[in-house]
């Protein structure tokens, strides 16, 4: 029992430690403080890989880390990593509290200090009927025997129902009741490693998201957070009255008897526990069919399809997805920030790290900067906030004349798709830097179509002689690979067409 406490203990503030590292960004911090010095990045991520090393951190010590990568960096080098990350910890730790513990709930027993067994009982002035169903089966009940604070005297639990009750299990007391739960372990078959297409999803309010397929799933998301918000909203200006009625009574007189009333049966909080209850319950619900649908495909097992055998082609072997963590501040409009607010993005990030670890997939997170503003076609790449308007993607390039439209949350995906392979743009690359990497793409772009081989194109149509690129564009517009066919000339019998090299038009 003393080592599954301290085992607790410890895995604690293992988890205190992952959770700080990943809410204050430090992994972030450390490339943006170490971006033109790689071995002292490196050095720096590898402290944090091993507790040993970030416990050695904290004490001001140099962890002595022998890899044949961190060979040319020296001492004073790594001593300034370690007074940098030594800071950042300090301050991250003291941000937020310790661990500590409290009312003991819960319980963790092996196998040897518990044993289960059941017995047969048979309610009094019970007469059979063997046309009865659950006359037929016989009245079982479970029981789990622990130990306690007496020797050879063990406390008999009943559990409701029978299940199978073995390994290592751990008693759960519920707060407020007097039933406790018991958590039980059981093996999971490894899944089998998933061999389908490489996909990406983009994360979205109207939907829950949407592949790079151009499929959506879970469209009916943005008519729960809708109602939900519109009807909070409508509640809290009903609510705001309320309580300035109450304030202002309790002004005139304080021992007025319609303030407390008004608060008593207009102010409770019932009915809008409930209400959101029932609307995360939804979201919820679609997140995880969502969530499924993405992973499993044909092989999700849904009511409606049944039980459909699981095909490893169907699952994609590898799945982009973008970090919700980041997205702070406030929508251009009050509406949509009341709808942002009951955006539940962590259980749809939940939902699919539970998926895909069932499924076999490998799920990586990309940056996801400026993905909706981006024209997804890789030669072109321009990067405008004139492009999307709403859940529309109309691309408008002052430079070559496309007319190219689709929906911005299918661009999105298939941008977060290209990225997987993006070695300049990375998951802390700041979203500043991924605008400029993205203009001066362009413009590289650019200049090679403007600065393209130069074709003669002889007198023109308008008897202007000019020059067209081949198989490239200008500012103007699009031009096409090859010159217009012009009719052709008639001289001395021979006959020369308007293109061809060797005619007199374009003998230079």
């Amino acid at each position: 029992m003393v080592d599954q406490a301290a085992f607790d203990a410890v895995d604690t503030w293992v988890r205190h430690i992952e959770s700080v590292l990943a809410i204050e960004n430090v992994k972030a911090k450390i490339h943006k403080h170490y971006r033109d010095n790689e071995m002292q990045q490196h050095f720096a991520y590898t402290c944090l890989t091993r507790y040993a090393w970030i416990g050695e951190i904290t004490q001001g010590r140099v962890p002595a880390i022998n890899l044949k990568v961190l060979v040319g960096l020296g001492g004073k080098e790594r001593a300034q990593v370690v007074r940098y990350l030594h800071r950042v910890l300090r301050k991250a730790l003291s941000k937020h509290k310790n661990p500590r513990a409290h009312a003991m709930r819960s319980m963790a027993l092996a196998e040897t200090l518990y044993a289960t067994f059941t017995t047969m009982a048979i309610p009094k002035n019970h007469t059979c009927n063997p046309e009865d169903r659950r006359c037929r089966q016989p009245h079982l009940s479970q029981y789990v025997k622990i130990i306690g604070a007496k020797t050879n005297a063990r406390i008999a639990l009943s559990l409701v129902g029978v299940s199978r009750v073995s390994g290592d299990i751990r008693l759960v007391a519920e707060k407020g009741s007097k039933c406790a739960t018991v958590h039980v372990v059981y093996g999971i078959k490894a899944p089998e490693k998933a061999t389908g297409p490489i996909d990406a999803i983009d994360w979205g309010v109207t939907e829950v998201c949407t592949d790079s397929k151009g499929h959506k799933h879970g469209i009916s998301l943005g008519e729960i957070l809708e109602e939900f918000s519109e009807k909070n909203n409508a509640t809290g200006k009903v609510r705001g009255k309320a309580h300035a009625r109450t304030r202002s009574l309790r002004k005139v007189n304080t021992k007025s008897k319609k303030a407390p009333r008004i608060a008593r049966n207009n102010l409770g909080h019932k009915k809008q526990a409930r209400r959101r209850e029932r609307a995360q319950a939804s979201v919820r619900t679609l997140s995880g069919q969502a969530t499924k649908e993405v992973i499993y495909g044909k092989g999700n097992r849904t009511r409606a399809r049944g039980k459909v055998p699981q095909d490893p082609t169907q699952r994609p072997r590898l799945l982009a997805t973008e970090d919700l963590s980041y997205l702070r501040g406030k929508a251009k409009s009050k509406k949509m920030s009341r709808i942002c607010s009951t955006w539940m993005r962590s259980e749809n990030e939940g939902r699919m790290v539970v998926h895909t670890s069932i499924g076999g997939v490998d799920a990586k997170t990309v940056n996801a900067a400026y993905t909706s503003q981006t024209c997804p076609e890789p030669t072109w790449g321009y990067v405008s906030s004139d492009n999307r308007q709403g859940d529309t993607f109309h691309w408008r390039n002052p430079y070559w004349d496309c007319n190219w439209q689709g929906d911005a949350d299918h661009v999105a995906a298939t941008n977060l798709k290209s990225r997987l392979t993006d070695r300049q743009i990375s998951v802390f690359t700041a979203y500043t830097e991924v605008k400029v990497i993205q203009n001066e793409r362009f413009r590289s772009r650019k200049e090679s179509r403007v600065g393209a081989r130069i074709v003669l194109q002889g007198i023109t149509g308008n008897g202007v002689q000019g020059a067209c690129i081949e198989d490239r564009a200008t500012a103007h517009g699009r031009t096409p690979s090859k010159p217009r066919r012009r009719k052709p000339v008639v001289e001395g019998g021979n006959v020369f067409d308007a293109t061809d090299s060797h005619s007199p038009e374009h003998t230079v």
